[in-house]
């Protein structure tokens, strides 16, 4: 069919064929729910719930949508949202697992009710959760999936480390537990799962024993999943048991320190599975929300021996890496003013008590995103208007992916802030952390130039 005799439901019905052919959990979890209204030249208006959804689909599947779009015929196809269109779905059978409402209530899932896993889960909770730029999609979906399990299946959460993810996770987990007391919700670091599952092997006995404990719950958390990586044996055991869950409508919630496609050597069908549903980024606390932390441990901590503001801003703008540092660096000031009274601390006093923890900051300072754009630009001959600007030329797109995918290796900074730097969205510097590294397997030249930017700049 020529482009230009299409409708709105023809364009979409091809453009959604293909992203179903592409990857058919995402097409059911997100594109299905997409419904064409209009076609006005080349701009294609889709219905969206609501903004909220709307604001997911930019975000995190806007290249996917554009790139179908584009494969049809060649035309330079574009989208618009507009939410308030609820979306007409063909209703799944549901498994006979599911179709229960209420779980049977004799005592046979007690066992399988997990120990608490750490002594401060209900110290981390959302009401103290500090929700900034960097984090905010992150905490909106975590109470939603702790408040309607299942919406948002599975949920995946990555970020650097020490920066809140383990926090949301046992958030979700009071969350679930004081909205339904009956709830069996099992949360687990990926290491404890290991280390359960190969001391079975081990012992040559039934696995059936751990198949219970992580399947006969309500709502599975799961901290640093990329553990799994290399892990053959139990990759296949959390691919049975995440397809089992999934087809139950068992709320799955996934923490990580990179995106499923970064892990190294996890088997391509968990990948899929992992970005199947929603992932939200998790990105180091900006300043005033580093603030905000401090003010608010000072409030629970140190009623009796307050460490003044100037204090708090000055761990606050030099301790900005990750919160678990951070806090160290906190309770070492906190303990000194207790026992030499707040009017007697000096900044100069701090400095020499945070000497090593100072050092540690200085040594992983991130590199700034401006120093990466100029080397690449230096590198390739272009110039930083060019990176910057919206030429699509080969010559200037591919410094500009090889620049947003060097400031994700070599900083700190969340996509959101690196596709702000380059007058860019959050999804184009995920298309091109995934797009580089195929570049640098198929082009040796380019890897080469990769590899020569990494050393220099991490040189200077």
């Amino acid at each position: 069919m020529d482009a230009k005799n299409m409708s709105a439901a023809d364009v979409w019905a091809i453009a959604a064929g293909r992203l179903k052919t592409q990857n058919e959990h995402l097409y059911r979890q997100w594109f299905q729910k997409l419904t064409p209204l209009s076609l006005e030249g080349r701009m294609l208006k889709l219905g969206v719930s609501d903004d909220f959804f709307g604001s997911i689909i930019t975000d995190q599947y806007d290249d996917l949508i554009i790139q179908a779009l584009e494969e049809i015929d060649g035309s330079d196809f574009d989208y618009a949202l507009e939410p308030g269109h609820e979306p007409v779905i063909e209703p799944e059978p549901r498994p006979v697992a599911a179709a229960a409402p209420v779980r049977p209530s004799e005592p046979a899932a007690e066992p399988v009710q997990p120990r608490r896993p750490r002594s401060c889960m209900d110290e981390h909770t959302f009401e103290n959760f500090v929700v900034g730029g960097e984090n905010r999609h992150a905490f909106a979906a975590a109470k939603t999936a702790a408040e309607e399990p299942g919406l948002y299946n599975p949920l995946y959460l990555y970020g650097a480390s020490g920066v809140g993810k383990t926090h949301l996770l046992q958030a979700v987990t009071v969350e679930v537990r004081r909205r339904n007391p009956k709830a069996v919700v099992r949360y687990a670091t990926c290491d404890e799962l290991l280390n359960d599952f190969y001391n079975l092997l081990q012992q040559h006995r039934s696995l059936s024993e751990f198949r219970s404990s992580v399947r006969d719950v309500d709502v599975l958390l799961v901290d640093d999943v990329h553990s799994l990586a290399k892990k053959t044996q139990m990759q296949e055991e959390f691919f049975n048991l995440f397809n089992t869950l999934y087809s139950q409508r068992k709320q799955i919630i996934l923490t990580s320190d990179r995106q499923p496609c970064e892990i190294s050597d996890l088997d391509k069908r968990l990948e899929s599975r992992f970005e199947s549903g929603m992932t939200a980024e998790v990105g180091v606390p900006e300043f005033e929300a580093r603030l905000a932390i401090l003010r608010m441990w000072r409030n629970d901590v140190l009623n009796k021996a307050p460490l003044g503001d100037e204090f708090l801003e000055f761990l606050a703008a030099n301790i900005s890496s990750n919160v678990r540092r951070l806090h160290g660096a906190f309770i070492r000031l906190a303990s000194y003013a207790s026992l030499s009274g707040n009017d007697k601390l000096t900044i100069e006093q701090a400095e020499e008590l945070l000497h090593s923890q100072l050092a540690q900051e200085s040594a992983s300072r991130d590199i700034s995103l401006d120093s990466i754009q100029r080397a690449v630009a230096g590198h390739f001959g272009v110039t930083l208007t060019d990176i910057l600007g919206e030429k699509r030329t080969r010559g200037i797109a591919e410094p500009r992916m090889i620049a947003m995918y060097l400031c994700r290796e070599l900083t700190g900074n969340s996509s959101n802030e690196i596709g702000a730097a380059f007058g860019r969205n959050h999804a184009t510097v995920l298309h091109a952390e995934k797009k580089v590294p195929e570049l640098c397997r198929d082009n040796e030249t380019i890897r080469r130039s990769v590899t020569q930017l990494k050393r220099q700049l991490q040189r200077n």
